[in-house]
C-alpha cells in the first residue's frame, strides 16, 4: 500500500503503565492533526467485534494467557494500513520481538519512527493507577484526587458512568509493574541504541508534560 510520497510520521508513547502515555498523547492529537492508536483499545474492540484475529486473541485471553506478540503486532499493523497521516501509538511495542517487527515494517512502509519515552517511580505510579477511574462510555480518564469529575461517580464530558478498571486494584498494578519492567529494559537500550527514543518526566503536572512533549513533536 502506498503513502502517498510524503513519509508518514508515526510516534510511539513509550513508558510505564500509568505514566500517562494516552493522556499525553489524546491531548496532542486534535492539536498536532494526528490519529490516535492504542494497542489495548484495539485489542478490545476486536475482541467485542468478533474479528478474526479478535476471536483468536480471546482464546488466550479466556485461559488467562498474554496475547502472543505475533497476534498483537498483526492486529496494530492492519490498523496502521488502514490510516494516513501522522499517528501516535500507544502500549506497542513491549517487547524486543514488536519492536523489531516494527521496525522492519516502517522500514518497508518509509515510515518515519520517533518514540517519547514517559518516566516515573514505582510509588508514583501505584498511587496515580490506584486512584483512577475511566467512564464506561467515552474511556474519558479522571483520578480521585488530582483530576476528579465535577460530580462524583459521572463523567464530565459524557454523563457516562466512571469504574475502576479490574488490572488498577494495587495488587495487580504493583505486578504490572514488574512485568513492565521485565520486558521494557531491553526495549529501552534498542530506542536508545537507534537514536529514537527522547526521553521525558512523566511523574510532573500534566500542563509540563504536554509542553515537553510539543517541544519534542515540534524539533
Amino acid at each position: 500500500m502506498g503513502n502517498g510520497g510524503s513519509k508518514k510520521r508515526i510516534v510511539v508513547f513509550f513508558g510505564p503503565p500509568g505514566v500517562g502515555k494516552g493522556t499525553v498523547a489524546t491531548r496532542l492529537a486534535e492539536e498536532f492533526q494526528f490519529q490516535f492508536v492504542s494497542s489495548g483499545d484495539l485489542l478490545r474492540d476486536n475482541v467485542k467485534n468478533k474479528t478474526e484475529l479478535g476471536s483468536e486473541a480471546k482464546r488466550f485471553m479466556d485461559a488467562g494467557q498474554l496475547v502472543p506478540d505475533g497476534l498483537v503486532t498483526r492486529m496494530v499493523f492492519a490498523r496502521l494500513d488502514e490510516l494516513n497521516g501522522g499517528v501516535f501509538l500507544d502500549g506497542f511495542p513491549r517487547t524486543k520481538f514488536q519492536a523489531e517487527e516494527f521496525n522492519a515494517y516502517a522500514f518497508q512502509k518509509g515510515l518515519v519512527l520517533l518514540v517519547i519515552n514517559l518516566e516515573a517511580s514505582d510509588g508514583f505510579l501505584m498511587e496515580r493507577l490506584s486512584h483512577r477511574l475511566i467512564c464506561r462510555n467515552c474511556g474519558a480518564i479522571y483520578h480521585r484526587s488530582n483530576l476528579p469529575p465535577k460530580k462524583k461517580g459521572v463523567c464530565d464530558a459524557c454523563a457516562g458512568a466512571l469504574y475502576q478498571r479490574e488490572d488498577d486494584r494495587p495488587e495487580v498494578v504493583a505486578k504490572r509493574l514488574m512485568v513492565y519492567h521485565q520486558q521494557s529494559a531491553p526495549l529501552v537500550e534498542y530506542y536508545q541504541k537507534a537514536g529514537l527514543m527522547v526521553t521525558l518526566r512523566g511523574d510532573q503536572p500534566l500542563p509540563e508534560t504536554l509542553a515537553g512533549a510539543r517541544q519534542i513533536l515540534r524539533g
